[in-house]
């Protein structure tokens, strides 16, 4: 391999890496922004939060949204 080749194999990885390195910016970004307009903790896993029912709202059994959720289909 010659100096050139070597220097546009590490390019060519520069460029992957730091391609890697945004999406997962823009990636995070999109969580942020969905954590912080849904109320979510920064610590907290988002679907944390729908554990607790179709509509978050802390019954987690029958509710009157599930029964007509259950109706309409």
């Amino acid at each position: 391999m010659t100096g050139g080749q070597i220097t546009d194999a590490l390019f060519g990885v520069l460029k992957a890496a730091a391609g890697f390195f945004i999406v997962l910016s823009v990636w995070l970004a999109i969580q942020a922004f969905a954590r912080k307009k849904n109320g979510c903790a920064r610590d907290r896993d988002m679907l944390d939060y729908m554990l607790h029912g179709c509509g978050n709202c802390l019954h987690g059994g029958k509710c009157e949204k599930s029964e007509e959720r259950a109706r309409s289909f």
